[in-house]
């Protein structure tokens, strides 16, 4: 755990000491997480899970749909692992193809699991999984890792999430950016509105941007990292969709976030579907 800040002085360190530990368990989280791919381009951010599972927003495979429902044009789609540098060379073991069949999606969560394909050089093995899960625990300090900007992975901790409840400061807060937006912006429209709509969104400010969609937030519990959520976005959309350029957005004012694992988790149990009841006890083996 990180320890207190002490006073504000000329030299003063201005950081938070932290356990050597958290450190390391954040490296071995990273070996985990990719970079996706389609037609060459960057798209976001996928994590393995499973026997042989990838993952990540549905929106960031959107474009890679074929036209049979729950398919994708493999051909255009892949995922590099352990991209760690701006300018990295393209190691050929790192890379990883999907199958076609996509084995599970949910619209309204914006989730996806994909399945791996085996690799085209012998005795190349997937990435480790991650097997841990947790309940979202409201504050607590979350570790995002991803590919903001699509480029090399980053992480970004100091993470707190909050959520909307009836007269919390955070629906205060929420309801001055709406009030904010509706003034601010041409269209007039309350960029903000997403935010409360269900399913439940998990809010937060972070530094990662387009590209972080699909990023597993962990936080370390009985010294193992916990899956806890899953980047899916940021208010005000038109702002990332870079709809009104002449409109600049200050950072306290953009608020990004995503979805519980445990939300999602509930989902797939509870289904009526053996398969993704199934699924889902592949995906979350441990639970804590």
């Amino acid at each position: 755990m990180p320890t207190s800040i002490g006073p504000t002085y000329p030299f003063s360190k201005g950081a938070i000491q932290r356990e050597v530990m958290a450190s390391e368990i954040k490296v071995e989280v990273s070996r985990s997480i990719g970079l996706i791919y389609i037609d060459g381009h960057p798209s976001g951010t996928g994590f393995r899970v499973g026997n042989d599972l990838i993952i990540t927003c549905l929106h960031v495979i959107q474009g890679a749909f074929s036209a049979r429902p729950h398919f994708i044009d493999s051909i255009r789609v892949y995922i590099q692992f352990e991209r760690k540098q701006h300018l990295q060379n393209i190691d050929p073991r790192k890379i990883f193809k999907f199958e076609a069949s996509v084995r599970f999606t949910h619209q309204e969560f914006d989730f996806a699991v994909l399945e791996l394909s085996r690799h085209e050089i012998p005795d190349v093995h997937f990435p480790p999984p991650l097997t841990s899960f947790c309940q979202m625990q409201i504050p607590s300090e979350v570790h995002l890792i991803g590919h903001p900007g699509g480029v090399q992975m980053m992480e970004d901790s100091e993470v707190f999430p909050r959520v909307i409840e009836q007269n919390n400061d955070v629906d205060t807060y929420i309801s001055e950016l709406s009030n904010w937006s509706v003034q601010y912006f041409p269209d007039r429209l309350d960029h903000y509105a997403e935010l409360r709509l269900p399913p439940r969104k998990i809010l937060f400010h972070t530094t990662f941007d387009k590209g972080s969609s699909g990023s597993p937030g962990v936080i370390i519990k009985n010294h193992k990292p916990c899956v806890v959520l899953m980047v899916r976005g940021g208010a005000p959309g038109c702002f990332y969709e870079k709809k009104f350029p002449g409109h600049p957005v200050e950072d306290r004012k953009r608020v990004e976030y995503g979805y519980a694992m445990e939300d999602i988790y509930k989902e797939m149990v509870c289904s009526t579907n053996q398969n993704i009841r199934q699924l889902s006890s592949e995906i979350f083996r441990e639970w804590f």
